[in-house]
């Protein structure tokens, strides 16, 4: 199931990837307008942070820090469909580029996952708690992804 929702993230990401830019100058109220050459580099670095998350769980699955990592990422990715993809949408009136794939790929997928997670071997706090602190960790980087992005550029 990990690699299955590899799947479904990359395809998430390459959706935003390929459409989130051009839509952000949409919701400039919102968010700051972002540039292809920003948002794609940073949509890359997340990318290989959830492999790099998903394969040290799959190497060392019942380490509980790989568990924590783990199921953090999955859980901010399951929070991601709603926040800001489907609200985003709904307030916009303008489909957010991600809404789809999150909704009949990552959501589904990710719900499976953390289910299994609590019921098999993690408590439900335990689970929050990571994807707190994952979602905190990512949502602070953005910003410098997306310097480092437009730099890169240069």
């Amino acid at each position: 199931m990990e690699i299955f929702f590899l799947f479904c993230f990359s395809l998430h990401n390459l959706e935003e990837a390929l459409w989130l830019p051009g839509w952000s100058k949409h919701a400039e109220r919102y968010h700051k307008e972002v540039t292809e050459n920003e948002f794609r580099f940073a949509v890359i670095v997340i990318t290989a942070l959830g492999y790099l998350i998903t394969f040290q769980y799959m190497v060392f699955p019942s380490s509980a820090v790989s568990r924590f990592f783990y199921c953090g990422f999955i859980l901010m990715m399951v929070v991601n469909v709603v926040f800001p993809h489907l609200a985003a949408t709904v307030v916009l009136k303008r489909y957010a580029p991600g809404t789809i794939t999150g909704i009949l790929l990552n959501a589904p997928a990710g719900l499976y996952i953390l289910v299994k997670e609590i019921k098999d071997v993690y408590d439900l706090a335990a689970v929050i708690t990571a994807g707190i602190f994952v979602s905190i960790a990512v949502l602070f980087s953005l910003k410098y992804l997306f310097i480092a992005g437009g730099k890169l550029n240069r």
